[in-house]
């Protein structure tokens, strides 16, 4: 297999033997989180395909800048504790 490029600066212990990052002491926890990242992708583009169909119909411009901050701050509120 061959060597998954780091930076210089990598802290010790960020990668498994695999060769993924590795952020929580539980590696179920980091497939967990890319289960619900990649879901939170998936959710994203359907949204993105409402608001473009809803446009085509007719209905006013949305802006998409703050639709995904908002959707972005629901994601991720509870690893900010927010």
């Amino acid at each position: 297999m061959s060597e998954v490029p780091r930076p210089d600066d990598t802290p010790p212990g960020l990668y498994d033997e695999a060769g993924n990052a590795r952020f929580f002491a539980d590696p179920a926890m980091d497939r967990f989180v890319a289960v619900v990242m990649n879901m939170a992708q998936e959710m994203w583009v359907q949204e993105e395909r409402l608001l473009a169909l809803e446009e085509a119909r007719g209905a006013a411009p949305v802006d998409r800048e703050a639709k995904l901050k908002a959707f972005l701050d629901r994601v991720f509120a509870p690893i900010r504790g927010a």
